[in-house]
């Protein structure tokens, strides 16, 4: 591999941390969006994210044309794409690589609780419907973990998948 391919390849690899980084950023205004209430902030951070998705995406997509064009990316791990370096490029590329590890943590650890966050206020908001249009009695207690117990309502709202 040519100094002009690690370059390159480099070179997307720092984009790639970039649009991480930017996700990120997005999961943690969603946060506070949801805390807030704020719909529009959350429709509009909704489309930013799926910008950068699908820019990480294409740029996966490069950095693997770049290892090895005839490897189907689909299937492809970040350890294996990071396997397909050529061993004396390993060393330069696995900060790059520990730095995407670690975003990508973060942002699965900040996209969890949100989801969390999300099921909790829904939970919380049908509990209340079914109290006020009389569909069930409320038995909502903490249980031991400090956690709403369910009262049996029907399910009237959820989110989306």
């Amino acid at each position: 591999m040519d100094d002009h391919h690690v370059q390159l390849l480099k070179g997307l690899f720092h984009k790639k941390i970039i649009l991480s980084n930017d996700l990120l950023h997005c999961l943690k205004r969603e946060r506070e969006s949801l805390i807030n209430i704020d719909l529009d902030s959350l429709w509009s951070i909704s489309k930013e994210k799926e910008d950068i998705c699908l820019k990480i995406e294409s740029i996966r997509e490069e950095i693997v044309s770049a290892l090895n064009p005839g490897i189907d990316q689909r299937f492809l791990t970040s350890h294996q794409i990071l396997e397909l370096l050529p061993e004396e490029h390993k060393a330069t590329f696995r900060k790059l690589f520990q730095t995407l590890v670690k975003l990508k943590g973060e942002i699965e650890v900040i996209r969890k609780e949100n989801m969390i966050f999300i099921d909790d206020s829904l939970q919380f908001l049908d509990e209340m419907i079914s109290i006020l249009t009389g569909k069930t009695t409320s038995k909502m207690v903490y249980n031991d973990r400090c956690h709403w117990r369910r009262s049996g309502a029907n399910v009237l709202l959820s989110r989306e998948a």
